[in-house]
């Protein structure tokens, strides 16, 4: 296949990918330094880049039949899969080092074992969360949602560790003011 596969266009590529008929080999061929470079951005290795790049041309090729050219390109649907294999990489990574959001957290107690007060402070803290600003919303539901370590969330937004802790502090110290005065204390 050598250089003629580079120079296919993306709808040949797609049509191959369709028909099975080393569509997926020319997609390689054409995008994994894009993809890498994608996951390098989201990876602090390259082991982990290298699987979340495997990982974006095997959804590639179990989605290949739902591309649609007349929505975006082959190149921007290769990028957006790039991405998610990336994130979803790094979120597998860093499980073990979740850090929830418990009561002790705040410092305060919070009644979660009624149904009417969990409610009432899911709603606080929901609200409380869609109104804190860009990029800090972002920090915050990457820490503490996905469970994200603070020197991922620093590299993936591009700040100091330092920035990030001082962001997750002083969002969680206005959570937990949200809390006090509208939510349900033991």
């Amino acid at each position: 296949m050598g250089m003629a596969v580079i120079r296919l266009s993306d709808n040949e590529i797609i049509e191959r990918l369709v028909t099975d008929n080393g569509g997926l080999e020319a997609a390689k061929k054409k995008y994994t330094a894009l993809v890498m470079k994608i996951c390098r951005g989201f990876l602090s290795n390259d082991d982990d880049a290298e699987e979340a790049c495997a990982d974006c041309f095997i959804r590639l090729w179990k989605t290949r039949r739902q591309i649609d050219a007349a929505k975006s390109s082959l190149k921007t649907y290769i990028c957006m899969l790039a991405r998610h294999a990336a994130i979803d990489k790094t979120r597998g990574q860093d499980k073990s080092e979740a850090v929830p959001l418990e009561e002790n957290d705040l410092g305060i107690d919070v009644d979660y074992e009624d149904e009417a007060a969990k409610r009432i402070n899911m709603q606080v803290i929901a609200k409380c969360i869609s109104s804190m600003s860009s990029p800090a919303r972002e920090i915050f539901i990457d820490r503490y949602y996905f469970g994200m370590t603070v020197n991922t969330i620093a590299k993936r937004y591009d700040l100091k560790p330092k920035k990030v802790e001082n962001t997750l502090a002083r969002e969680k110290k206005k959570l937990r003011e949200a809390l006090l005065k509208g939510g349900i204390i033991i």
